[in-house]
């Protein structure tokens, strides 16, 4: 993994380096602003307590700098969050189905925090009359923050009036795969529509009575949004 963290490393380095070289020769930049409503998938949105997420559907956001290096292809880099609150019924049924002294749980929680930031590129095809298509594939870091959570049990017999679960952070390697339809509305600013798929595996340290306990967790999503574009 240490490995592919150093590569992955260089890779965006290098296309950094080569978008900040192409900014030496005019035109082909493009600047999006990128706003959608993100689903969660897979085991992000599992109900399932010891893999699951509880993830609902919530929102993304990103901001997209590119730069065409050569006809059709660019180079691209992106900067982006995403946040998801927690389903707290399902957790709590989850959590009072799992514990035979348990009768009953209230459970706060704040929501699924993940930053990114990722670099790569796409390809641009031209449609019917002024619409374009663009595919694209990028590579990155993702740093993702577990909820705080408070629990406020009832209890069969006894136990304790409430416990929480403290936040923890990962830093892990994140994929991302877009499509995207764009349709110039002036000159130098276009609209369009985009579709993403995003996975990543964080893995979380917990400190338990047996020592630090490491949790992988799958982040998926699915991203549907806008797209305001500018060329300069």
């Amino acid at each position: 993994m240490q490995r592919f963290r150093i590569r992955l490393i260089f890779t965006i380095v290098f296309i950094l380096t080569t978008l900040s070289f192409n900014s030496l020769f005019a035109g082909g930049w493009k600047l999006a602003i990128k706003p959608a409503f993100s689903i969660p998938i897979s085991e992000f949105a599992s109900h399932h307590l010891h893999s699951g997420s509880f993830a609902e559907p919530g929102f993304s956001g990103s901001v997209e700098i590119k730069h065409r290096v050569f006809k059709n292809w660019s180079l691209a880099a992106d900067f982006g969050f995403a946040l998801h609150a927690v389903d707290v019924s399902a957790l709590g049924l989850e959590t009072v189905q799992n514990d035979p002294f348990m009768e009953d749980v209230y459970i706060r929680s704040e929501a699924i925090r993940q930053v990114f930031f990722m670099a790569g590129t796409s390809y641009t095809l031209t449609l019917v009359g002024r619409f374009t298509a663009e595919a694209a594939i990028k590579a990155g870091f993702l740093h993702s923050q577990t909820p705080y959570q408070l629990y406020k049990p009832k209890y069969f017999m006894t136990g304790p009036a409430y416990y929480e679960i403290t936040s923890a952070k990962d830093y892990s390697a994140v994929f991302l795969a877009e499509i995207a339809f764009y349709y110039p509305i002036k000159e130098c600013y276009e609209a369009g529509v985009n579709f993403q798929w995003l996975n990543a595996t964080p893995e979380f340290g917990f400190h338990t009575s047996g020592g630090i306990r490491v949790d992988k967790r799958t982040v998926q999503m699915l991203n549907l949004g806008l797209v305001w574009r500018f060329r300069f």
